[in-house]
């Protein structure tokens, strides 16, 4: 019933949008005639004014730059009333503007734009040619004088600090009237007089430059920006505002360095880039969707993910992804609780806010970029060879014959020792003739198969995307179509991608707008098993575990198994790596589709009404197949092949609408209040089958399988709903004193009747302490604001979709002595159910210097998470194990910085962006009792999450070396099977002895600080980025490291047992214990051993770019032509000696006191194997039409 009521609302929300959408129309229709007559003039306020000063007005409002002939426009005015429209789109009140002007406007760049006379009708035979538009003269300048016989002509181009032609900007002979504009490519041509000269090169936007000439011809002239006339303007909840009003923590992604990045997932590029954000690469997969942190832990169990909105659609972070990085016009990440109130329960873990290319007015536009290249794995480990595996395993088998068995000889046969525990054996030749670790012969032609090599290659990588985009003053249109494939760094794996996406924007009446913005994706990826134990078919972890000596084909050519080596010794039968790729097929499709459609309605003066629709398809497809051919674990060849069907679907709509006033009294008082609606809905299905024994490897279906043999089926469905309402108010005085408010009320399905509203206010003040007087006299300070802000948010994102009610599940009952179906409660009702809150303080101060080129942002904040959701154990007497509840709390707190410089600004351009952040997380609340959560991973209980220590920290003992000989054994707590070579460890409680009561705290994942760095230079139309990007402190638990370290000689290991105890008189590392096939001392224990640091330091890209001439490309009309090479992940400096020490939780983690699987943060950082990053290398073409 409670969802019907959210649906309702939605529906009453919808019907009063309709009706005041049909009153709005008939408002325009009543007033339709009387739009050409000029706005009666208010008392105080002319009813017109010069066309420079209101594009001037437009210019501060928008921050953008217009370039036009001032002497053919000055004369002309414009309806004044139309600059109070403070909440419409740049692009609708310029055609409203000059239409009546007979002007039109087209847009260069992203905050350039060009005003022109209409062109007139093509010319009738034989009249004189209508002037070009380049023909006439710039702002400011004069109309070109004629040609003297003792001129001369001066061309070349002007480029901006990217090195790309500038269109529309003034080219002035000093002290004369002579000048001209440069045309689209930022070409120019100009008659000066014969002799010495100065030329003056100036553009709305850009520091102006002089330039003296003698007998040059060709001149080219790079201008810098100028910082304190263009302000930037950021996206926020629901609109936009101006950068040097906003008083909350808003970082903007730097697009122009994502296009120095030729990626095929749009996250990573995140990565460095943004102060407080953390982008992890876990896996290199094809595909594979990094994790987000926004600020660090938000929460134990209800999604630590930011939220994601792409131009109004709610998006997961696989959708994201997908994303074609040359479709993103901007990307802003909302960090505080100022920012990210307005989206209440949505936006407590930070909001990434993504707009995607739209339509500008002006002659069609086409883009086409393509680039190819290949990848390679930049990481492989060091293990022993065969030689060295033999001495070693020999090692091992004999010191645990030496420890368990009296009177035991090394010199005793095989035969000799006992049979109830093989591991005391090793190969002597028994089953096959060359397997023989006693004969130093056979033991030399051991032969050597690198599994690492045979299941890596080089993969090849390509990228085609091209774009359109134009319009006119009534409709914009901009598309899209790109297609990506990818080959893995592992055999077999690879990725095929296609995008397309279209926005169309059409202003139907003056006063109303429309549009629709469309994006489907499909993408098909052939996946591995990449990850995980030998245990479980995992390439990676197999090829680094099986015996070196062993190859990969038996003789009539079937595949080899350890299982065949491993009878008489019993070793662990690790799967054959290349069987594991090639005898495994897996094909995972996924189809999107994202929907919007908008209309925008000028009510009255001041007010705007904006209606959004929004509709997210998401499907995915998995269909994979083991054949009978692949030796499994411990099963030698034929093996059972199976077969298995996975298909999920989810469906999402939101509807919402705002109403916005936006004024201003005098410039003095500026208000901007916003009021909105939002409801959503979202369905979910899934169903999966899996068949075994097939007749054949010819049928892959699940009809192939063997009459019976589907072994399980299961389906799943759910939907949930939500219902909002929101608001917020801007305020400024003489852009001086800032503040805003907001909130938002939530209503959610999936919490209890009792806590099923929540309200999540929040305020921000901000001071502009450069537009006092006082700092107005301090010429080395151009931009200097203090911020400070405080607010509420809330968490929903809780995986289980009805933790509030009892759910049932099927039970038979005994009814007249017979079995009858029936149902019972399978989980206990919590209708007390809530959200998780957090309420967060940010201070913040941001700095420009020297006409903005230092610019320092530094933020602190602190963030409360309360109420947080887990499933926690209940008593028994309820008849119930487990029940989800709102226990603990948990803080954030720390620092960020930001700082941009602008180093040269001659021809040689240098600028330099560099961010650093630091996070603390600790734990301040676990329920009544404070009893601390234990996850295991695998293994054992690996992490803890206990009051006054961070989510997640890793427990066990801590390793304090390895026992010398036997008097050291005998001085220290040991446990009683305890020999010299064993690890030795601290007696943490000092009571004698070691046992689990030791195991403490041994490390956290998370980081001391994390950096970025990119630097940008330009020259002559070359372009070089080079970004960096790393982590500084917090540890990874190896657990993969804890399998081929394990020296108990039946499996491969790292090079670094080679530095192990043999002996007294050769202790090794004092690090590395013994070899010992029966493992005594509890030495592979989750110990301080297999914790390692993980500080990183990446050199993340590499692009090398070179912009074409304009004089090479203008007679194939062609408007710009960039070359440019790239290389990605090129090098990682890291002691961490697996793949990647970008590791942030394993997946299959539960929580020991409950039982109940629940990945993420309890526990973050532990490594048990992974797809490894890839080492990419590009070239590519970008060619504008």
């Amino acid at each position: 019933m409670k969802k019907n009521l959210l649906f309702c609302s939605g529906w009453l929300i919808f019907s009063a949008g309709v009706l005041t959408h049909s009153y709005a129309r008939a408002q325009l229709v009543a007033h339709a005639h009387r739009y050409p007559q000029e706005t009666p003039a208010q008392p105080g306020k002319p009813a017109r004014i010069a066309l420079p000063q209101f594009l001037k007005s437009l210019s501060s409002r928008y921050g953008v730059a217009f370039n036009f002939n001032y002497r053919q426009m000055n004369q002309k005015t414009v309806d004044a009333s139309i600059l109070e429209r403070k909440t419409e789109k740049l692009e609708t009140i310029l055609t409203e503007a000059l239409a009546p002007l007979d002007l039109i406007f087209e847009q260069f760049e992203k905050k350039s734009y060009m005003i022109y006379s209409r062109p007139a009708a093509a010319p009738s035979p034989g009249s004189p040619a209508a002037p070009e538009r380049n023909q006439s003269s710039p702002a400011g300048a004069g109309e070109q004088s004629p040609v003297n016989k003792a001129d001369r002509t001066v061309r070349g181009v002007v480029k901006d600090e990217k090195g790309e032609g500038l269109p529309g900007v003034s080219v002035v002979v000093k002290g004369t009237q002579r000048g001209t504009s440069t045309n689209i490519d930022g070409t120019y041509e100009l008659s000066v007089p014969d002799g010495s000269a100065t030329l003056i090169f100036s553009f709305v936007g850009y520091v102006p430059q002089e330039k003296s000439i003698e007998n040059e011809s060709v001149i080219e002239i790079t201008l810098q920006t100028d910082t304190k006339a263009l302000e930037e303007v950021v996206v926020v909840g629901y609109g936009t505002q101006k950068r040097a009003d906003v008083t909350a923590a808003i970082s903007s992604v730097p697009m122009s360095e994502l296009r120095d990045m030729p990626v095929s997932n749009v996250a990573t590029a995140l990565q460095g880039k943004i102060p407080g954000v953390v982008v992890q690469q876990n896996s290199g997969s094809p595909g594979a969707t990094p994790a987000i942190k926004v600020r660090g832990f938000g929460s134990i169990s209800a999604g630590n993910a930011p939220l994601i909105v792409i131009d109004g659609n709610i998006v997961n972070a696989s959708i994201f992804a997908n994303l074609n990085p040359n479709d993103i016009e901007s990307m802003d990440v909302l960090k505080d609780a100022s920012s990210t109130a307005i989206y209440g329960s949505k936006g407590s873990n930070g909001v990434i806010l993504v707009t995607t290319k739209q339509g500008k007015s002006g002659k069609p536009s086409v883009n086409l970029d393509i680039f190819t290249g290949f990848q390679q794995v930049s990481k492989k480990l060091d293990l022993i060879n065969s030689q060295q595996f033999a001495e070693f395993g020999k090692d091992a088998s004999n010191n645990a014959y030496l420890d368990n068995v009296p009177g035991a000889k090394i010199s005793d046969p095989n035969s000799a020792r006992p049979t109830d525990y093989l591991r005391y054996r090793y190969p002597r030749g028994e089953v096959f003739e060359w397997f023989n670790f006693d004969d130093p012969a056979k033991v030399a032609a051991l032969p050597y198969t690198d599994y690492q090599d045979e299941i890596f290659r080089t993969g090849k990588m390509s990228s085609y995307q091209l774009s359109a985009s134009g319009g006119s003053d009534k409709a914009r249109y901009s598309i899209s179509g790109g297609y990506l494939t990818q080959d893995g760094v592992i055999r077999r794996s690879a990725m095929d991608r296609y995008t397309m996406r279209a926005n169309v924007e059409v202003n139907v009446l003056p006063a109303l707008k429309i549009g629709l913005n469309i994006n489907p994706s499909y993408r098909v990826q052939q996946e591995v098993r990449d990850a995980g134990h030998w245990a479980d078919n995992a390439v990676v972890n197999s090829a680094l575990s099986v015996m070196p000596m062993i190859p990969i084909y038996a003789a009539e050519g079937s595949y080899t198994s350890q299982t065949a080596f491993a009878a008489p010794y019993n070793y662990p039968g690790i799967t054959n790596p290349v069987a594991n790729i090639t005898e495994y097929n897996s094909q995972f499709i996924t189809t999107n589709l994202l929907g919007n459609t908008y209309a925008e309605l000028k009510l009255f003066k001041d007010f705007t009404y904006r209606v959004t629709g929004n509709v997210n398809f998401s499907g995915n497809r998995r269909n994979a197949y083991r054949t009978s051919r692949m030796p499994l674990n411990q099963i030698l060849p034929p093996s059972v092949s199976t077969g298995t069907a996975y298909s999920d679907q989810g469906l999402s709509w939101l509807f919402n609408q705002t109403l916005n006033y936006s004024k201003s009294l005098r410039e003095v008082h500026n208000f901007d209040v916003l009021i909105g609606m939002e409801s959503t809905k979202f369905h979910y299905q899934d169903s999966q089958g899996t068949g075994s024994s097939y007749p054949n490897d010819v049928v892959e279906t699940l009809n192939g399988s063997a009459s019976g043999t589907t072994t399980t089926a299961s389906s799943v469905r759910f939907e949930n709903a939500s219902a909002s309402y929101f608001a917020r108010a801007n305020y400024n005085y003489k852009g001086k004193y800032l503040a805003n408010i907001s909130v938002r009320r939530d209503g959610s399905s999936i919490f209890g009747s009792e806590n099923r509203w929540g309200t999540f206010p929040a305020g921000s003040l901000g001071w502009r302490i450069s537009e006092e007087d006082f700092a107005k006299s301090i010429s080395a300070i151009s931009e200097a604001k203090l911020r400070v802000s405080y607010g509420l948010a809330g968490n929903n994102a809780f995986t289980n979709q009805y933790p509030y009610v009892a759910t049932l599940r099927s039970e038979n009952y005994s009814f007249n002595n017979s079995l009858v179906n029936g149902l019972a409660p399978s989980s206990l009702a919590n209708p007390q159910l809530g959200w998780e809150r957090s309420q967060q303080l940010d201070a913040g101060i941001d700095v420009g210097l020297f006409g903005n080129r230092v610019f320092l942002i530094v933020d602190y904040y602190r963030r409360i998470t309360k109420d947080l959701l887990l499933s926690v154990n209940v008593p028994t007497l309820t008849g119930f194990g487990t029940a989800v509840k709102n226990i603990g709390k948990m803080e954030n707190k720390g620092w960020e910085f930001a700082l941009n410089t602008r180093n040269l600004t001659k021809a040689f351009v240098w600028n330099t962006s560099l961010n650093l952040s630091l996070n603390r997380n600790k734990v301040l609340a676990l329920g009544p009792t404070g009893d601390p959560i234990r996850s295991a991973s695998g293994v054992g209980e690996t992490n803890i999450t206990q009051i006054g220590s961070p989510i997640g920290s890793f427990f066990g003992f801590k390793q304090i070396g390895v026992f010398k000989d036997q008097a050291d054994v005998d001085s220290h707590p040991h446990d009683p099977t305890t020999r010299p070579g064993d690890v030795k460890y601290e007696d943490i409680n000092a009571d004698g002895k070691i046992d689990a009561n030791d195991r403490t705290i041994i490390g956290n994942n998370q980081p001391d600080f994390i950096y970025g760095m990119t630097n940008t230079f330009t020259y002559k139309g070359f372009d070089l980025n080079i970004a960096i990007q790393g982590s500084q402190g917090g540890e990874i638990l190896n657990l993969s490291r804890r399998f081929f370290e394990n020296l108990e000689g039946n499996a491969n290991q790292l090079s670094t047992v080679l530095n192990r105890w043999r002996s007294p008189e050769n202790p090794g590392d004092g690090v590395t214990p013994r070899a010992n096939a029966r493992t005594t001392g509890n030495n592979n224990a989750i110990s301080t051993r297999w914790v390692e640091d993980g500080s990183y330091l990446r050199i993340q890209n590499v692009s090398l770019g070179y912009q074409l001439p304009a004089a090479w490309i203008s007679k194939a009309r062609l408007q710009q032509v960039r070359i440019y090479a790239s290389a990605q992940n090129l090098f990682t400096f890291t002691k961490y000696l697996n793949y990647n020490p970008e590791v942030s939780n394993y997946e299959s983690a539960t929580i020991a006191t409950a039982g109940t699987p629940l990945p993420g943060p309890l526990a973050a950082g532990v490594d048990y194997g992974s797809y490894p990053l890839a080492r990419t290398f590009t070239l590519g073409i970008n060619i504008g039409f």
